[in-house]
C-alpha cells in the first residue's frame, strides 16, 4: 500500500510538470501563431561611427564591436529600413548610456536623474515612433559603456544587435520564441523543488531541514536562470531601470548563498560547518552591501562583482574540499552524494566566471546546465533517500516488534509456574505460622508481579535503582523458599546509570535456580556494582555448582533468555554481556556498559 502511495505521488507529480510544460508551449506557440503582425524586424545604422572621440570609420558590422571595449561609440547615418506607421524602433538598453538624436534633437535617451542610484543605466526599454524619425532622417546613436572594467563583457555591441522595428507587442513575441527553453528549464528547476520539498514531507512524514535546503537551492537557481535569461525583458514589468538590474544582481547572488547553505546542512564535521556557516554569513553581508551601495549611490551594484564573484568562486572551492575531506577522509557517504551533485554547478559556475573575463561566449550558459544537472541528481538521490529512509522504517519496526517479543519471553521466563506454586505455597505456609510476615511477602509477590508486568511497556532503558529494587524484591520471595541456604550480599558502588528492564534478574536467578540452589549446603549470591572512567559493570556471582562453559549445557532448557539479555543489552545500550564460571566452583556474569553510550 505504502508503494503504491509513494508511486502515486511521484507520478501525479511528474504529470503535472509534464503538463505544465505543454501548456506553456501550446500558449507560446498559440501566440506566435495569432500574432503574426507583431514579429520584429533587425534593423541596424548605414553610416559611420567614432570610438572614444577618435576618428571617424564607416561601418562595416555590429560584430566590430565584439571583442572592443570601448567606452564611448558614436554611429551616425540612416537606418537600414524605414519605421512603418504605426510601429517603433525599439531600442533595448541594458546596462549602456544610450542617447538617440533624430536632427539633432534626442527623441530617446535613458540618461535620468531620479536620484542616487542612477549611477547605474539599469535595464530599459525605449519606443521611438515613425513620427519622431520620417524617413530618410540621419540619426545620431551614442552608446557609452560603463562597465570597461569588465573584459568579457560587450553591453555596445548588444544594443546595435537588438535594435528593432515592431510594435509595442514584439517584444512578448520575441520573449517567448527565443527563451522558451530557458523558462522552461528555470521553471523545471523551481518545480523540482518544490516537488523535493513536498515528497519529503508526504512520505517521511515530517520536513527535514536538508530538504528544505535542497527545495531552496533549486528555487533560487531557478529564479536565477529566469532573470538573467530574460534579462532584457523585464522592463516589460518592471517600470524601473535600477530595480531590474538589482532584481537580476540579487538574484545572481542569491544562488551561492543557497548553495553554501545546503552543503552546511549535509556536512558532519564541526570545522567543516564553521568554514561554511562563515561563508553563508559574509556571503549574506557581501550582497546586503551591494543593494545598499547602489541604493545609496556609492557603487554600480554591476561593478560589485569584482568583489563578490571571486569571494563566492573561492569559497565554492572551499566548501567543495570540506566535502571531498568528508566524503574520502571521513568516509561518509552522505557528503560523497552531495559532492557527485554539486560538482557540475562548482564546475559551471567557474567556467562562466571565466566566461566573464574573457567573453568567449555571449551567455551564461553553463551555470543554467550545471544548476539543472545538479538539481536532478539530488532529485535521484532523495528518491533513492525515500527508498532506504522506507526500508529503515520497517527494519525499525520489525526490531520493535521484536523488542517485544523479547520482553515477553523474559516476563514469561520469569513468571515460571514453578516459582509461582512455591511462593504461593510459602506464603500460605506463613499466614498460620506468621501472618504480619505473610501480608509482607503477599505484598512483596504483588509488587514483583507489577513490576515483571510493567516491564512490557519499558522501550527505553531504566535507572538501575529501580533495578535493583526489583531485584532485592524477587530474591526476598527467593529466601523465604531457601531460608539459611541462601545468602545475598550486595556491593554497590554506582547508581547512576541506565540499563534495560530486567536483563539483570535472569542472571540473579541462574545464580540462585542453577547455582546455589544446586548446591547440597546453599551458597551465596553476590551483586556488585562498580564505576570506571569508560564504563559501568554490574557483576552477579555465585559460589555454586558451577558448569562448564565450552559444552552446551544438556539440561532440556532453550536458553533463549540469555540470548534475548545480550540483545537487549547490545541493542539499548551497547552493553556486552560476558559469563565466566568454573566446575564446583562458581559462576560470575558481567555486564558491561560503556560510558558514551548511557
Amino acid at each position: 500500500m505504502k508503494n503504491n502511495t509513494k508511486a502515486f505521488i511521484l507520478t501525479g507529480t511528474l504529470g503535472i510538470l509534464l503538463l505544465f510544460a505543454f501548456l506553456f508551449v501550446w500558449t507560446a506557440v498559440s501566440y506566435q501563431t495569432e500574432a503574426v503582425d507583431t514579429e520584429s524586424a533587425k534593423v541596424s545604422i548605414i553610416g559611420e561611427y567614432t570610438t572614444d572621440g577618435e576618428s571617424w570609420n564607416k561601418i562595416q558590422s555590429s560584430n566590430d564591436f565584439i571583442n572592443d571595449n570601448y567606452e564611448t561609440v558614436t554611429f551616425r547615418g540612416r537606418l537600414s529600413q524605414d519605421i512603418p506607421k504605426n510601429q517603433y524602433l525599439i531600442i533595448s538598453m541594458c546596462d549602456v548610456w544610450v542617447e538617440i538624436k533624430a536632427d539633432g534633437e534626442v527623441v530617446a535617451t535613458n540618461h535620468y536623474d531620479t536620484g542616487a542610484s542612477t549611477i547605474t543605466p539599469g535595464n530599459s526599454i525605449a519606443y521611438v515612433s515613425a513620427d519622431e524619425i520620417p524617413n530618410i532622417t540621419e540619426i545620431e546613436l551614442t552608446i557609452s559603456n560603463p562597465y570597461t572594467v569588465f573584459s568579457g563583457f560587450n553591453p555596445i555591441q548588444d544594443t546595435l544587435n537588438r535594435l528593432t522595428v515592431g510594435n509595442k507587442d514584439t517584444l512578448y513575441n520575441d520573449l517567448l520564441k527565443n527563451n522558451t527553453p530557458a523558462i522552461l528549464i528555470s521553471l523545471a528547476i523551481c518545480f523540482l523543488g518544490l516537488f523535493a520539498f513536498t515528497l519529503a514531507g508526504l512520505l517521511w512524514k515530517n520536513v527535514m531541514i536538508r530538504n528544505i535546503a535542497l527545495a531552496l537551492m533549486a528555487i533560487t537557481g531557478g529564479v536565477y536562470v529566469l532573470t538573467d535569461s530574460i534579462y532584457t525583458y523585464l522592463p516589460l514589468w518592471i517600470g524601473n531601470p535600477v530595480l531590474c538590474m538589482v532584481f537580476d544582481e540579487f538574484a545572481a547572488y542569491l544562488l551561492p548563498i543557497a548553495a553554501f547553505l545546503y552543503v552546511r546542512v549535509n556536512v558532519e564535521d564541526k570545522r567543516c560547518k564553521g568554514y561554511i556557516s562563515i561563508l553563508i554569513i559574509v556571503s549574506i553581508l557581501l550582497t546586503m552591501a551591494a543593494v545598499f551601495l547602489q541604493l545609496f549611490g556609492v557603487m554600480d551594484i554591476l561593478k560589485s562583482q569584482i568583489f563578490v564573484f571571486p569571494f563566492i568562486l573561492l569559497g565554492s572551492m572551499g566548501s567543495t574540499i570540506c566535502l571531498i575531506y568528508e566524503a574520502f577522509k571521513l568516509k561518509s557517504k552522505n557528503s560523497r552524494a552531495v559532492l557527485i551533485s554539486v560538482c557540475p554547478l562548482v564546475v559551471a559556475g567557474l567556467i562562466d566566471f571565466i566566461n566573464s573575463l574573457t567573453g568567449f561566449t555571449q551567455d551564461r550558459v553553463f551555470i543554467r546546465l550545471g544548476l539543472l544537472i545538479t538539481v536532478v541528481i539530488q532529485i535521484y538521490l532523495l528518491l533513492r533517500e525515500t527508498r532506504e529512509h522506507q526500508k529503515e522504517l520497517l527494519r525499525y519496526q520489525e526490531l520493535q516488534n521484536e523488542m517485544l517479543q523479547m520482553r515477553v519471553s523474559i516476563m514469561v521466563s520469569q513468571i515460571q509456574p514453578h516459582f509461582l506454586y512455591n511462593s504461593l505455597t510459602s506464603i500460605a505456609q506463613l499466614c498460620e505460622k506468621n501472618p504480619s510476615k505473610a501480608k509482607k511477602a503477599t505484598i512483596e509477590f504483588s509488587e514483583y508481579l507489577r513490576r515483571n508486568m510493567n516491564s512490557l511497556k519499558e522501550q527505553a532503558p531504566v535507572p538501575f535503582e529501580s533495578e535493583l529494587k526489583h531485584l532485592e524484591t524477587y530474591l526476598s520471595l527467593e529466601k523465604m523458599r531457601f531460608g539459611d541456604e541462601l545468602n545475598i550480599e550486595y556491593d554497590i558502588e554506582a547508581t547512576d546509570f541506565l540499563i534495560p528492564s530486567l536483563t539483570v534478574q535472569p542472571l540473579v536467578e541462574n545464580a540462585v535456580k542453577h547455582g546455589v540452589g544446586m548446591k547440597e549446603d546453599g551458597g551465596t549470591v553476590t551483586i556488585a556494582t562498580k564505576e570506571f572512567d569508560d564504563r559501568y559493570e554490574v557483576i552477579v556471582s555465585d559460589d555454586g555448582v558451577g558448569f562448564d562453559t565450552a559444552k552446551k549445557p544438556n539440561d532440556g532448557r532453550t536458553h533463549i533468555g540469555m540470548e534475548n539479555v545480550r540483545n537487549r543489552l547490545k541493542t539499548m545500550c551497547n552493553a556486552v554481556l560476558n559469563i565466566e564460571s568454573t566446575v564446583g566452583k562458581g559462576t560470575v556474569a558481567t555486564i558491561t556498559i560503556p560510558k558514551e553510550e548511557i
